[in-house]
């Protein structure tokens, strides 16, 4: 009977993949499941990634060696959505070679806003904060169509996105304008949206990061964030958004490498089998993949050994461990996750449940049906793909940023400038693109001098001259702390008024109080910046709301 049975599953699989253009069913993944060796079965619980714009070596041996079932891309990889397609599609060629043809999971962070791998050629939305402002489930469901739309036709078919974080916290260095705003019904009012938009559209969405990571003051990246709330606060802040996006079937949920001594005392939720299992799977009834951050931030790499922290990651509950940057940290995880498997660390049942919610997600976002589909192409794409960056999406992209900007502050009815006024203007810029936008978009105004103020600016320098300027009014593109410190010292010396536009956080104001006006523009791309300047000279009204607090 059992010959009889494997019998049947061997022709079932060859059957598989011999006809591989359609869904596959919950019966065919539990048959793919039981055919799978533990070495194809502990790639797919990986997520790699890769140097370069073109397939390479690295690539290569990920894929056909260490049977990889993921690739995150980032910068380096993308040139222009052309490239982006020759990449995914050589990457899926790849994979068809391996022994069970099993298609790849391929990620990017395409958050809109400040976080965005694909920008030439694509259509960069306003980021989260700004989507916040427009208080709009509309805007955020089709910012997430739109994202998913032209990722799936470069062949990304997961997205880290979106960041479901409370960002209760002013001093946050690493959430911020990636949040939807301090309000949690808020966040998950635009977050399952934006879900919606992705997920309707045939790309997986990424809830990040679990359990919060609104309410740090420090960046994971650099170092262990410590949250000390306690459990009433966690579950009518941090969790509620993940409730939401948990009834709304998010693909996947990010886990946040952070301590919460009030869920577990020794180890951050990364790690953590309180968290991730007994929260996240048993509590909250979440069904769907786990991923991990990225195992390389200094908040578990200064801590844990690469290869033992994704084995606790796998104990924990989490499906995929992210592995972006190092080779031999790359290597070190597949080989101890292997180890682990095979001296009954990891038990295969445990490592079965992860593979088959890989294997679903996968079927989830036309991974196998667009199987045939990578197989027939052999020639590379040459010609622009039309539904990239087009038309439409750049007008829904401007009518978001429209939507967004917020006046902040407006003493004296300073806003909006007379467009009739023949007064000199100082324009303080902190890119060639905030200037020429604002001289091109409005040439009729005149006596305008545009000033470029760096990234790092000393006010030592910079300010005497700033001072010898004969200008009657001042108007500064800002995106950092020391350029709104800047303002705040010229503020101080001069009687002149000045307008701030914020080009990023708007928590900025905070540093520079003493400006006549303020409009929180949220992002410094051109849809953003072209509307600020719009509302700035009373082309259009401002119906943005604030979705933070300024301390």
């Amino acid at each position: 009977m059992r010959n009889l049975l494997t019998s049947l599953i061997s022709i079932f699989f060859l059957v598989f993949t011999i006809i591989p253009t359609q869904a596959i069913t919950d019966v065919e993944i539990e048959s793919l499941v039981t055919t799978m060796t533990i070495d194809e079965k502990v790639g797919q619980l990986l997520m790699f990634g890769i140097g370069g714009t073109n397939v390479g070596q690295v690539a290569e041996a990920h894929i056909t060696k260490r049977l990889v079932g993921g690739l995150v891309l980032f910068n380096k990889n993308v040139k222009n959505p052309v490239q982006l397609a020759n990449l995914t599609t050589g990457l899926q060629q790849l994979s068809l070679k391996t022994p069970k043809g099993i298609p790849l999971l391929i990620a990017m962070d395409q958050e809109g806003g400040s976080v965005v791998r694909m920008k030439k050629g694509a259509t960069v939305l306003p980021g989260n904060l700004a989507l916040g402002a427009t208080r709009s489930i509309v805007l955020a469901e089709k910012a997430g169509r739109l994202t998913a739309v032209e990722l799936a036709a470069v062949g990304v078919n997961m997205n880290f996105a979106p960041v479901i974080d409370v960002n209760t916290n002013p001093k946050n260095p690493v959430i911020g304008v990636r949040s939807f705003g301090e309000s949690p019904d808020l966040v998950a009012q635009m977050g399952t949206a934006y879900i919606r938009g992705l997920q309707r559209n045939g790309v997986l969405a990424t809830a990040k990061h679990f359990p919060g990571h609104g309410d740090t003051n420090v960046d994971s990246h650099k170092k262990l964030p410590i949250i000390t709330h306690d459990n009433k606060r966690i579950e009518t802040v941090e969790l509620r958004p993940f409730r939401a996006a948990i009834k709304a079937n998010v693909a996947a949920i990010m886990s946040a490498h952070i301590l919460y001594p009030e869920l577990d005392p020794e180890l951050p939720s990364t790690l953590s089998y309180n968290i991730l299992t007994k929260l996240l799977r048993q509590k909250l009834g979440y069904k769907g993949l786990i991923i991990t951050d990225d195992i390389e931030m200094q908040a578990i790499d200064a801590n844990y050994e690469s290869g033992k922290a994704a084995v606790m990651a796998i104990q924990a509950g989490a499906d995929i461990v992210l592995v972006p940057w190092n080779l031999k940290k790359q290597q070190r995880v597949y080989n101890t996750l292997r180890q682990a498997v095979k001296n009954g660390r990891i038990s295969e049942t445990r490592l079965n449940q992860s593979v088959r919610r890989i294997l679903k997600s996968k079927n989830d976002c036309n991974a196998f049906e667009r199987k045939e589909e990578y197989r027939q192409t052999s020639t590379p794409f040459e010609e622009p793909i039309e539904i990239v960056g087009n038309y439409q999406h750049r007008e829904t992209a401007q009518l978001i940023a429209s939507q967004a900007i917020t006046i902040l502050k407006n003493d004296d009815n300073i806003l909006p400038l007379s467009t009739d006024s023949k007064d000199p203007l100082l324009l303080l810029s902190p890119s060639r693109l905030f200037s020429n936008t604002f001289l091109k978009a409005h040439p009729e105004l005149e006596h305008i001098t545009p000033v470029i103020i760096p990234p790092k600016v000393n006010p030592e320098y910079i300010l005497p001259v700033l001072l010898n300027n004969n200008a009657k009014l001042i108007v500064a593109g800002i995106q950092n702390a020391q350029q709104a410190d800047l303002i705040h010292q010229f503020s101080q010396k001069t009687n002149k008024p000045i307008i701030v536009i914020m080009l990023s956080s708007p928590y900025l104001i905070a540093k520079c109080p003493d400006v006549k006006g303020a409009i929180a523009a949220y992002d410094d791309n051109y849809y953003s910046l072209f509307s600020a300047i719009e509302i700035l000279l009373g082309k259009k009204q401002a119906v943005g709301k604030l979705p933070v607090t300024i301390p």
